[in-house]
C-alpha cells in the first residue's frame, strides 16, 4: 500500500464501532502509524511526549504507555473480529517494540478429525484431575493469606466500631425548567447550582415557579468504582454498610452512624462544612481550594479525558455522636477517586500512614491530607502528598 492507503485504511479501523470513540487512541495508532512508514520508531519518551504531553517521563516509573498500546492491541483484536474479519491486511503492533506490521490475513486451514485412544483419554481425566487439585491447593492457601489491611491503624478502628457504616457517595442536583406558555418542560444541569435552596437563591422571586428539582439526580460515572474499592475492604473484615447520595440523604442518621463520603467538593451537600475544619478553605464560586489566609490558590488544570491535574483532600473528623466521618473529595472527580485509592489500596494506605508518622510522629485521631492528582484519561492516576496536618479541633 501507499501512504495514501495506509491512511484511509486507519482511518477505516478508528471509525468502527469495535475500535470506539477515543481521540487518545485514534491519535496513537496515526502516531504509530506514520512512524513506521516514516522508518522513524518511536520510544516510550517519545510518544508520552508527542501524544500525551508528557515532557517529563520515566518508563521505570511509569506503566502509561505500555498499558495504553496493550489497550491498542485488544481493540484491533476485537476490530478483527468484527467489522475486519473479512479484511485482507491486518495490522499488528508485536510484543516489546511499537513498530506497526502489516500482513496479509492467512486462510486457516480446515483441522483434520482426531480419533482419541482410550489411554489418551485417561490421560487427559488424569491432568484435569491434577490441575483440579493444584487450582483448589492455590485457592486454599491463597484465602489463608493475611488480610493486608489487618494491620492499617487507619482501618482498624473502622473494623472494631460498633456504629453501622454508611458511603454516601456526592451525586449531581438536576431541575427542570416549566414553560408556562407551552407547558412542555426542559431538564437542566448547572454545574454552579448543586442544592435546591442553590437553585432558588439564584432565581428571582418572578420565575420562582417555573423551576423545580428533579425526583432524581446524576451519579457521577466513577461511583462505581468507589462503591466497589470500599467494599472490598471492608467485605473482607465482613463489615456490612449501606449506601446513600448526598441529595437524598437525611441528616437525623448523622449521630448513629460512621459516614465515608466521597465525591467532588461541590457535590458534598452539608457535608462540605468539615472542609471548615481544616486549614483549607473550599471556593464555591470559583470552585478551588486554598490555604486559609493566603494567596495560594489551588485549581484543576488539563483536560479531564486527557492529562490533567486535581487537587484533593482526606478528612477524618469526629461526628455529633462520638462517631468518625470520613471525607475523600477532590476538585474533579479524579481527585476525589485517587484520595479514596489512597485509603482502600494496601501499598498507598501505608505510604500514607508512613508519612504521618514521619511529619507528626503519629497517626493522629483526626487529621487532614492535603494531595495533587495527575491523571491521564482516568484510567492511570498518581498522587503526590502535599501535607499531612493533625485537625485542629475547638
Amino acid at each position: 500500500m501507499n501512504t495514501k492507503d495506509y491512511h484511509t485504511y486507519i482511518n477505516k479501523i478508528i471509525s468502527s464501532k469495535s475500535f470506539g470513540n477515543s481521540t487518545t487512541y485514534a491519535n496513537l495508532l496515526r502516531y504509530l502509524v506514520q512512524c513506521t512508514i516514516e522508518e522513524d520508531v518511536p520510544k516510550e519518551t517519545t510518544i508520552a511526549t508527542e501524544i500525551f504531553g508528557k515532557k517529563e517521563f520515566d518508563p521505570s516509573q511509569s506503566t502509561l504507555i505500555r498499558v495504553y498500546i496493550y489497550n491498542l492491541r485488544k481493540k484491533l483484536r476485537t476490530y478483527y473480529q468484527k467489522e475486519g474479519i473479512e479484511d485482507q491486511i491486518i495490522l499488528r503492533i508485536p510484543k516489546g517494540g511499537y513498530k506497526v506490521e502489516f500482513d496479509s490475513r492467512k486462510k486457516e486451514p480446515k483441522p483434520s478429525k482426531k480419533i482419541i485412544t482410550k489411554k489418551q483419554l485417561l490421560f487427559l481425566v488424569s491432568s484435569v484431575l491434577l490441575l483440579s487439585i493444584i487450582g483448589n491447593w492455590f485457592l486454599w492457601t491463597k484465602n489463608r493469606q493475611p488480610n493486608p489491611f489487618s494491620e492499617s491503624v487507619l482501618w482498624t478502628e473502622i473494623f472494631n466500631s460498633k456504629k453501622p457504616m454508611i458511603l454516601v457517595l456526592g451525586d449531581l442536583f438536576i431541575y427542570r425548567e416549566i414553560n408556562t406558555t407551552t407547558h412542555k418542560e426542559k431538564v437542566i444541569r448547572n454545574p454552579f447550582i448543586n442544592s435546591e435552596t442553590q437553585l432558588y437563591d439564584s432565581l428571582p422571586s418572578s420565575l420562582k415557579n417555573e423551576y423545580e428539582p428533579m425526583e432524581y439526580s446524576f451519579l457521577i460515572r466513577n461511583s462505581t468504582e468507589w462503591v466497589k474499592d470500599i467494599s472490598k475492604v471492608l467485605t473482607s473484615k465482613d463489615k456490612d454498610f449501606n449506601v446513600r447520595t448526598v441529595l437524598r440523604f437525611s441528616p437525623k442518621e448523622l449521630p448513629e452512624n460512621d459516614f465515608m463520603i466521597v465525591g467532588m467538593a461541590k457535590t458534598l451537600g452539608i457535608f462540605k462544612d468539615y472542609i471548615n475544619k481544616t486549614s483549607i478553605n473550599y471556593n464555591a464560586d470559583t470552585d478551588n481550594f486554598n490555604f486559609k489566609n493566603t494567596t495560594t490558590f489551588f485549581k484543576p488544570s488539563g483536560d479531564a479525558e486527557t492529562y490533567h491535574k486535581d487537587y484533593a483532600l482526606i478528612i477524618k473528623a469526629p461526628g455529633p455522636n462520638n462517631n468518625s466521618i470520613y471525607v475523600f473529595a477532590g476538585l474533579w472527580d479524579t481527585g476525589a477517586s485517587q484520595s479514596l485509592k489512597n485509603f482502600t489500596n494496601p501499598i498507598l494506605v501505608q505510604q500514607l500512614e508512613n508519612r504521618m508518622k514521619a511529619d507528626l510522629g503519629k497517626i493522629p485521631a483526626y487529621f487532614e491530607v492535603f494531595m495533587e492528582v495527575n491523571g491521564i484519561d482516568r484510567m492511570e492516576l498518581s498522587s503526590k502528598i502535599l501535607h499531612v496536618k493533625e485537625l485542629e479541633l475547638d
